[in-house]
């Protein structure tokens, strides 16, 4: 077993992060034009109704091309509560956050990124 305490004066070490991210247990989502987009529309807990997602999502993007985590990725949590419109995007719509995440990813670069607001207490979200 190995295990880490986090804390202010021990923070996440980046050794951790590219081990969860070559497990491969989360989904891994390239980074080309629209495939966030598409994966967390499809994929995801979403009430149909108003298109917000009802649980979060917790995956990791990939630049696309390179192959491995080694290579650099983003480790993305999507909150309950986000909204996502569509499936796609159209020409005439503005850069918005799911845009941002699609863009290149420098070789080794570890990033974590959140969308969305995290839930409170009051939101009906549980601490476990």
């Amino acid at each position: 077993m190995e295990s880490h305490i986090i804390s202010a004066l021990n923070p996440l070490s980046p050794a951790i992060l590219q081990q969860i991210a070559s497990s491969g247990v989360l989904d891994e989502i390239s980074n080309s034009p629209g495939a966030v987009r598409h994966h967390i529309f499809w994929h995801s807990d979403r009430n149909t109704a108003d298109n917000t997602l009802r649980k979060p999502m917790l995956f990791f993007i990939y630049q696309s091309t390179r192959h491995g985590p080694q290579n650099g990725f983003r480790l993305c949590l999507v909150h309950a509560g986000f909204c996502i419109s569509s499936p796609a995007k159209s020409d005439d719509d503005v850069e918005d956050d799911i845009d941002c995440l699609e863009k290149e990813i420098s070789q080794n670069q570890m990033e974590v990124v959140f969308l969305g607001v995290q839930p409170t207490a009051s939101d009906g979200e549980h601490s476990h």
